[in-house]
C-alpha cells in the first residue's frame, strides 16, 4: 500500500509511480488462466460440500442404526425376561384350568399392552412403528402355544373328574356307584381302553373295600367263623377283580386277624378269671349299699364270674339282693329287731336250707354292724346310702362364705335326723373334713365366732330339732368342749349379767383366753372345789363337767374384764370374781330350807336348787309361796307336807314352755297321786 505522507495535507502532492501494463496477448492468457483456476476452485468447493453432507448423512444413519439396535435390545430384554415370566404364569394358569386359551390370550395381551406403554416413550420415534410391529409379532407368536395347553388341561380335568367320581362312587352301594361313574366316563377325553381301566379300578376298589369291611366287622365282633368264610370266598374267586397278589394279601390279613382274636380271647378269658373276684366284690358292694341294679349290669357280672370260684357267691347275692337292699334301708333298731326275729324263727322252725338261711342272717348282721358304725361315727355316709345329698364342708368355705357353710351344715344335720335312727350320733361335718374345718374355726377371733354362732341359731330358727343341729355343729368345732354350745344357748336365751354383758360373749372370750394361756388361773382342784361347793347337788356327771368348763371360761373373762390378775396358781379364787362368775355361768343356785329328809331319815339342811336364770332368792321365794298353796288344793296335802319334799328343776316344761319343779321324797321318788305326777310350775317363766 502507498504510504500517505504525514504533515500538512494542503501541501501534499501525490507521488505517482509508473506502472508497466502487460501486452494484450499476455493479458488474455492470464485472464483465461485465472478463470480456469477460479472454476477449479469452485468445483473443489462443491465436491467438499457434497462430501461433508454425505459424511453427515452417513453419521446420522449410523446413529439411527445404533438407536434402533439399542431399542431392539431393550425390547428383547423385556420379551425374554418379563414377557417370558408372564407367559409362564399364563401357561400355568391355562394348564391348571384357571384360564382357557382365549382368556389366556386376553390376559397376555392386556399385560403386553400395559408393559409396552411403560417403555414406549423410551424408544426412538422414527422406529416406533417397526418396533411395535416387532413386539406384536412376538406376542402373537406366543399365543399359539396356549391352545394345546388348554386341550391338555381339559383332558386332565376330565380324567380328574372321573377319578373324583370314582372316589365318591365308593360311598354308595356297588350298583349305585357304578351308575354314578358312567356319565363322567361318557364325556371323559380318554380312550376306551382307559375308560375300561377306570371301570376295572372301581370294581377292584369295591372288592377291596368289601373284603376290608368284612374283616373289620369280624374283628370287632371277634367272629372267627366269619373270617374263615371270607378266606373261602377269596379262594373261590368270588372277588374276581382282585389279582392273585391282592387275594394272597387279604387271606394273610384274615389269617393274622384270626390269630390275633384267638390270642385276645385267651388273654381276656385269663383276665376274666383273674378279675372275677374284684368284679364280684364290686357287685356285692352294690347290693349291700342298696344301689339299684340294672338287668344289663347283672348279666355282665354273671358272664364275668361264670365258671369261676365266685359264681356260686354271685348267684347267692343276686338271688337275695332285693331282701338285702330292703334290709339295708331299715334303721339300726329295726335291723336289730329283724335279726332277732330271724334268729327266733331259725331256732323254732325246722328248715330244709339251714345253711342258706344262716348265710342270709350273716349278711344281715354284717349290714347291721356296718350301718351302726356309720350311724355313730360317720352319719353322712349313712345319709348318702339313703340316697340323700350330703354337702361338702371345707375350711375354705368356712373362711370365705360362712353363711353358705352354715346353711349346708344345717342341711346335713337335718338329713341325718331324717334317718330317724335312735343310734344316730349327730355329726353334720364329716370326719375327714373336720380337722381342717376346726382349725379354720379356731383361727377366728371372738367376734367372728360369736357371729358364726348367731348365724347358726338364725338359720335354724323354726326348724324342728334346730337347737340339736346347731349344738352338734358347735360340739364338733369345740372338739368335745361344750363351751361353744353353752354360748349358743346363752345367745339364744339372751342371758346377760346385771351389768349387761352377754353371757355368750363372756364364754367365748374366756375360752379364747384359756386356750391362749393368757392368764394365771388358780389350780384346778382349788377352783373346782369352789364350783362344787356352790352347785352342791343341783347337777352331776357330764353335765357338771360341761358346766364347770363354762364357769372357768366366765371366771377368766371376768378377771380380764376387771383387769385382775393372779400372781401364782396357788392363790385362792378372787371372791368377788368368783361370786360373779358362778352366778353368771349357772344362772344362780337356791338353797331350800325346811324339813327335807333323805332315805336314812336324816334332814337335809343345804339342799340346792337351780333357779331361773338371774333370779334373786326373794323373787324365787315369792313364786314358791304362790305355788305351794295351789298344789295343796290339787293334791290334798298341806303346804307344810309339801315343803318336806325336795325341789328339783324338772326336765319337762309345760306345753307353753314354762319351767316346772318336781317334788322328790326322801327316797328320791317324785310326788305321784293317783298316777299323776305333781309339780310346781312358774307361770310365764321359760328360762
Amino acid at each position: 500500500m502507498a504510504k500517505i505522507p504525514m504533515g500538512s495535507f494542503g501541501n501534499a502532492l501525490p507521488q505517482v509511480e509508473r506502472i508497466q501494463m502487460p501486452q494484450r496477448q499476455d493479458l488474455s492468457g492470464a485472464l483465461n488462466g485465472i478463470a480456469q483456476n477460479v472454476g477449479q476452485a469452485v468445483q473443489q468447493k462443491d465436491e467438499v460440500q457434497r462430501e461433508t453432507e454425505a459424511s453427515a448423512k452417513r453419521l446420522e444413519l449410523y446413529h439411527n442404526q445404533l438407536a434402533e439396535q439399542e431399542a431392539k435390545i431393550k425390547l428383547d430384554e423385556v420379551l425374554t425376561r418379563d414377557m417370558s415370566e408372564q407367559l409362564t404364569l399364563v401357561k400355568n394358569d391355562v394348564s391348571n384350568g384357571e384360564y382357557n386359551a382365549q382368556e389366556g390370550d386376553e390376559a397376555l395381551r392386556t399385560w403386553s399392552s400395559a408393559k409396552y406403554k411403560e417403555i414406549e416413550n423410551d424408544l426412538p420415534l422414527h422406529v416406533r412403528p417397526q418396533l411395535k410391529q416387532y413386539w406384536d409379532g412376538h406376542v402373537n407368536q406366543q399365543m399359539t402355544s396356549l391352545l394345546p395347553l388348554q386341550l391338555r388341561a381339559d383332558a386332565q380335568k376330565s380324567i380328574a373328574l372321573v377319578d373324583r367320581a370314582t372316589d365318591i362312587a365308593t360311598r354308595y352301594d356297588r350298583a349305585r356307584g357304578r351308575e354314578y361313574i358312567q356319565p363322567y366316563l361318557d364325556t371323559a377325553q380318554m380312550s376306551e381302553a382307559e375308560k375300561l381301566e377306570r371301570i376295572n379300578k372301581y370294581e377292584t376298589t369295591r372288592d377291596i373295600l368289601e373284603v376290608d369291611d368284612r374283616i373289620a366287622v369280624a374283628v370287632n365282633g371277634k367272629e372267627i367263623q366269619d373270617l374263615n368264610t371270607l378266606i373261602s370266598d377269596l379262594d373261590s374267586g368270588k372277588y374276581a377283580h382282585l389279582d392273585g397278589s391282592v387275594v394272597r394279601q387279604k387271606k394273610n390279613q384274615a389269617l393274622s386277624r384270626i390269630d390275633a382274636i384267638n390270642t385276645k380271647l385267651k388273654v381276656e378269658e385269663n383276665k376274666r378269671i383273674q378279675d372275677a373276684g374284684k368284679v364280684f366284690n364290686e357287685f356285692k358292694s352294690q347290693v349291700l349299699t342298696g344301689r339299684m341294679l340294672e338287668d344289663e349290669y347283672r348279666n355282665n357280672i354273671r358272664d364275668a364270674v361264670k365258671g369261676t370260684e365266685h359264681e356260686a357267691e354271685f348267684t347267692f347275692y343276686d338271688k337275695h339282693s332285693a331282701n338285702f337292699q330292703s334290709f339295708g334301708r331299715l334303721s339300726t333298731a329295726e335291723m336289730q329287731k329283724r335279726i332277732n326275729q330271724e334268729k327266733a324263727n331259725s331256732k323254732n322252725n325246722a328248715t330244709s336250707d339251714a345253711v342258706n338261711e344262716k348265710k342270709v342272717l350273716g349278711v344281715y348282721e354284717s349290714l347291721y354292724k356296718e350301718k351302726l358304725a356309720n350311724i355313730k361315727a360317720n352319719p353322712n355316709q349313712a345319709v348318702k346310702e339313703a340316697g340323700l345329698e350330703v354337702h361338702s364342708l371345707t375350711a375354705l368355705d368356712l373362711k370365705v362364705n360362712p353363711s353358705d357353710f352354715i346353711k349346708n351344715a344345717i342341711d346335713n344335720g337335718s338329713s341325718q335326723l331324717a334317718l330317724k335312727d335312735a343310734n344316730l350320733k349327730l355329726m353334720p361335718i364329716s370326719a375327714e373334713e373336720l380337722p381342717e374345718v376346726k382349725k379354720a374355726f379356731d383361727e377366728k377371733n371372738v367376734d367372728q365366732k360369736l357371729e358364726f354362732i348367731g348365724g347358726l341359731i338364725q338359720q335354724s330358727k323354726g326348724m324342728k330339732d334346730g337347737r340339736q343341729i346347731w349344738g352338734a355343729i358347735l360340739n364338733q368345732l369345740g372338739d368335745g368342749n361344750q363351751n361353744y354350745v353353752a354360748a349358743g344357748l346363752a345367745k339364744q336365751l339372751g342371758f346377760k349379767s346385771d351389768h349387761g354383758r352377754e353371757l355368750s360373749t363372756s364364754i367365748v372370750n374366756g375360752t379364747q383366753l384359756l386356750k391362749n394361756k393368757q392368764l394365771i388361773m388358780p389350780k384346778e382342784n382349788i377352783l373346782k372345789a369352789k364350783f362344787n361347793e356352790y352347785l352342791g347337788n343341783t347337777i352331776t356327771g357330764t353335765d357338771a363337767n360341761a358346766l364347770y368348763q363354762t364357769f372357768k371360761a366366765v371366771y377368766a373373762d371376768t378377771l380380764n374384764e376387771r383387769s385382775i390378775q393372779h400372781k401364782t396358781t396357788d392363790e385362792d379364787p378372787k371372791s368377788d370374781v368368783l361370786e360373779t362368775a358362778l352366778s353368771f355361768a349357772t344362772g344362780g343356785v337356791y338353797t331350800q330350807s325346811g324339813k327335807q329328809r333323805v332315805y336314812t331319815g336324816d334332814k337335809v339342811s343345804d339342799w340346792k336348787i337351780s333357779k331361773p336364770y338371774g333370779w334373786k332368792d326373794e323373787k324365787f321365794d315369792a313364786y314358791l309361796d304362790k305355788g305351794y298353796p295351789q298344789l295343796a288344793k290339787q293334791t290334798g296335802l298341806t303346804v307344810n307336807e309339801l315343803k318336806e319334799f325336795r325341789l328339783q328343776r324338772s326336765p319337762v316344761k309345760t306345753k307353753n314352755g314354762e319351767l316346772q319343779y318336781d317334788l322328790i321324797n326322801e327316797r328320791g321318788n317324785p310326788l305321784v297321786i293317783k298316777d299323776v305326777q305333781w309339780r310346781i310350775f312358774l307361770p310365764g317363766v321359760s328360762k
